[in-house]
């Protein structure tokens, strides 16, 4: 029997009008995964804010706890990390600003500096791995003097004792190494020459042009180490490496790495650390081939082709689908360099 006019109905959206939690769990149902997972960030964002500023007032010093939860947080966004973008700025320039001042404090060469900046990197780094790296370099400081502070924090980071992958990633080791890299990655686009930037040059006899800056020296070290791993340091690294080597004050030391490259990649065994040192090199060379300048390139094509077709017929090649990868990568850029240019039929005039 039908109700009477004047009594409605009892229906579900007239409940969900009434219950506000019902209206959002109705509105989360039919919204999309993206405008689902903003409404609830921006909840978030007000516990996040507040961990940073507790971190800030503490002098750089992250609760475990603090750290976990902002890590939590964050890893949910791993599919939507452009939501998090407009607050990449609240979130990385004052944790790096922290970083900084931390080594400017306490020296690079202390144990305690890196109990400190540890927490903040794994926060970084966090970002990093939800956002892409492109994204949160653009907010670390790039100082000239900041160089040779993270070339030194580098550096120690470095000569910490080495332990398993899950190890490292507990403990921050890891994430350090990473934000460091990531760090210097900005620092290297410095529009100066190194050897101006180089303090140590002025306590020895270095001739400028003569032999690599011994800043630079010092990078390409820890650099090449870090191809052979087989973590995120290996990809950082090399995209360093070609930041570094690309440079038009780097000619020497773009043909000394050549030369270790032709070296190390014709000397490949089965051994598994030959294998990561080999995805690593390969995995340089093609990101020195995309931003490199065609004119330096063009010298060095001939040998890296060959360098690539011996590779390929090796063991490592083939039980490797990734070395196969970078290597296609590369030959094809090598092949881009070696086309004759084509200028353009026309070109904007300037008026003078």
């Amino acid at each position: 029997m039908p109700a009477p006019l004047d009594q409605p109905a009892a229906t579900g959206a007239g409940d969900a009008s009434t219950d506000p939690t019902a209206a959002a769990v109705c509105d989360d149902v039919h919204d999309s995964k993206e405008v689902v997972l903003r409404r609830y960030f921006l909840q978030e964002w007000e516990l996040v804010s507040a961990i940073l500023r507790r971190i800030v007032a503490a002098g750089g010093v992250a609760e475990p706890a603090d750290v976990h939860r902002i890590r939590s947080i964050m890893d949910k966004y791993q599919e939507e990390g452009q939501l998090l973008e407009p607050y990449l700025e609240d979130i990385i320039s004052p944790l790096m600003s922290l970083v900084r001042s931390k080594i400017m404090e306490l020296g690079a060469a202390t144990d305690e500096l890196l109990e400190i900046i540890k927490p903040l990197c794994i926060i970084i780094y966090t970002l990093v791995t939800v956002c892409g790296y492109k994204s949160v370099i653009k907010f670390f400081p790039h100082q000239v003097s900041d160089l040779e502070l993270a070339v030194a924090l580098l550096e120690k980071c470095h000569t910490m004792s080495s332990a398993t992958a899950l190890r490292q990633e507990s403990t921050g080791e890891m994430e350090t190494k990473c934000v460091v890299l990531l760090w210097l990655y900005i620092l290297i686009l410095i529009p100066f020459d190194i050897s101006s930037v180089d303090t140590s040059i002025a306590a020895t006899d270095h001739v400028p042009g003569s032999e690599v800056v011994p800043l630079v020296t010092r990078i390409l070290d820890i650099c090449k180490d870090y191809l052979s791993n087989s973590g995120p340091m290996r990809r950082m690294s090399g995209l360093l490496l070609a930041r570094l080597l690309t440079r038009p004050d780097m000619l020497k030391a773009f043909s000394s790495f050549m030369e270790w490259a032709h070296k190390i990649l014709l000397s490949v065994t089965d051994d598994f650390v030959d294998q990561f040192r080999s995805i690593g090199i390969v995995e340089a060379l093609a990101s020195i081939f995309k931003i490199g300048n065609r004119r330096v390139l063009h010298d060095a094509n001939s040998g890296i082709w060959n360098d690539c077709s011996f590779v390929m017929k090796t063991n490592i090649a083939i039980r490797s689908p990734l070395l196969r990868k970078f290597l296609v990568k590369l030959a094809q850029r090598v092949a881009l360099i070696s086309l004759a240019p084509r200028t353009p039929s026309w070109r904007y005039q300037v008026n003078k």
